[in-house]
């Protein structure tokens, strides 16, 4: 075996050209997956001794070596460095330098890089979703937070961007809440697909040996197999799936962020970010800029960007596995890495945001958002039918703006001259009809499921309060689990270096 050729090229009589070997080498973007390398091979090593592949010595000497290089790597002293194409050649290699080929030759029985790669993607995938799904708990619990301080905070809520209906600052938390809670589900379902397990499926075609799939899904914590080996080996479908949940979740984000950044601005005035999440202007003192809300605008760009190229790099590669794969990695790492980030960006960003009470308040009592209150109040005391009604308070905001008056100018004398004019009927409205002319008193009166009714938000955050409580139950098992199974894995590979491991192969 030539070293310098690398031990996979046999089949050629020369190694490659040195920019060949960087256009072909993955290392770089292979760092991220040196722990699941050593642990899917871990799993691999003592299925090939259990099922009498390999001796107990030889076992020992290639776990061994494979546990020193994994405290290598946690010291931060192992580098991915020299003349390999990825992370599977480099591990193998070491391995094979230590103990001969005779022994270390060995360890890759039954295995293909292909499905070794397409193993460590589902392995460092599912450890990322569990990331991001805690990190969206953590923004929805401050969310929650703050909706509970702003029950009775009104803010005009907008349709076309214009005045439409009198809400809360509380309810629209509340909805940016609903929001992330989906977020959550959907990341846990696609976590469902990544937990499945592809080692045993080879090149793309399985194996002679009598391989064990199932323990070796079992020994890494896996829910069970990704079972036909062409389908193990060829298919991304659920990287795909997973970045199309990172791109929602940072649509979410985005949406939030452009909401909060027109709030900041003097014409609303509604709201103030900390100092620790704004920037200067380098020329005009004056400046306080959102710019930690401008990124995540920007981000949410960059990760769609990382979808649609995991989309167009699969969509013409033929089924089985081309190196065209190799690539999924950097635009998947940049989705997760964004995703990340803006979530712990915008939980620091509500968390210390300055609710301006008085501006929404005040801003609130002159809109004419209040006119749909007002419409209904006339169906509701006076009789009217909607349409009347409806037809009425245009009129008189009509009116009233064609006289400069604001809202809380409007009158009986008004809207029963506007009633004569424009339904051509006398119509009595009595002093008690102008009350849902305050904010206030038009959100108690909202009765149906779902409105910013402050008695409807207390109900609809106790419930959100609960199901906060319930995902992050459900998401610490499963992460408990993935940490049992790699806890008892490490337990087991120490036990056979010792000596004291207690499995029986089939020799």
């Amino acid at each position: 075996m030539d070293a310098e050729k690398g031990i996979y090229r046999a089949r050629v009589s020369k190694g490659p050209e040195e920019r060949v070997l960087k256009f072909v080498s993955s290392l770089r973007e292979d760092e991220r997956i040196v722990e699941e390398d050593l642990y899917g091979t871990e799993a691999h090593e003592i299925m090939l001794y259990e099922q009498g592949i390999l001796s107990r010595e030889e076992l020992r000497r290639i776990l061994s070596s494979l546990e020193r290089m994994r405290k290598e790597y946690r010291e931060g002293r192992l580098r991915l460095e020299g003349k390999f194409e990825d992370v599977h050649e480099f591990l193998e290699s070491r391995v094979i330098a230590e103990v001969g080929v005779e022994v270390g030759g060995k360890l890759h029985t039954g295995r293909s890089r292909n499905d070794q790669v397409a193993l460590d993607l589902r392995m460092r995938l599912r450890r990322d979703l569990n990331d991001l799904s805690s990190s969206l708990l953590e923004l929805v619990e401050a969310l929650l937070e703050r909706a509970e301080e702003n029950l009775e905070t009104p803010l005009i809520l907008l349709t076309h961007t214009q005045h439409a209906q009198i809400g809360t600052v509380g309810h629209y938390f509340l909805a940016q809440v609903d929001l992330f809670l989906r977020d959550f589900d959907r990341l846990e379902d696609c976590y469902r697909r990544v937990n499945l397990c592809p080692l045993g499926g080879g090149a793309v075609g399985g194996s002679s040996l009598p391989l064990n799939r199932r323990r070796t899904a079992s020994l890494l914590g896996f829910e069970g197999l990704v079972e036909n080996s062409l389908d193990a080996v060829s298919s991304r479908d659920v990287l795909v799936e997973a970045a199309a949940c990172m791109s929602l979740i940072m649509c979410h984000l985005s949406r939030m962020a452009e909401d909060l950044i027109l709030w900041s601005t003097p014409e609303f005035g509604y709201v103030e970010l900390s100092d620790e999440y704004s920037s200067t202007s380098s020329a005009m003192p004056q400046k306080k800029n959102p710019c930690t809300l401008e990124l995540i605008r920007g981000k949410t760009g960059e990760v769609y960007g990382a979808l649609f190229s995991l989309l167009t790099l699969l969509k013409g590669i033929p089924t089985g596995y081309n190196r065209d794969l190799q690539q999924v990695k950097p635009p998947l790492w940049r989705c997760v890495d964004e995703t990340r980030e803006s979530l712990a960006i915008m939980k620091g960003v509500v968390e210390t945001l300055k609710i301006r009470r008085e501006r929404l308040s005040s801003s609130s009592s002159l809109s004419w958002a209040l006119a749909w209150d007002l419409a209904e109040a006339l169906v509701r005391k006076v009789g009217l039918s909607f349409r009347e009604a409806h037809a009425l308070v245009g009129r008189a905001v009509r009116e009233a703006l064609a006289s400069g008056l604001t809202v809380r100018d409007l009158s009986v004398e008004l809207l029963e001259k506007a009633a004569r004019e424009e339904l051509g009927k006398k119509v009595k409205v009595g002093e008690e009809i102008l009350g849902c002319l305050d904010p206030l008193s038009s959100l108690r009166q909202r009765r149906t499921l779902g409105s910013p009714s402050p008695g409807e938000v207390r109900r609809m955050l106790r419930r959100r309060w609960a199901e906060l409580r319930k995902k992050r139950i459900r998401l610490e098992r499963r992460r408990k689990k993935e940490e049992r199974a790699l806890a008892e894995l490490e337990r087991t590979v120490k036990a056979y270096i010792s000596g004291q491991g207690k499995g029986e192969n089939a020799r």
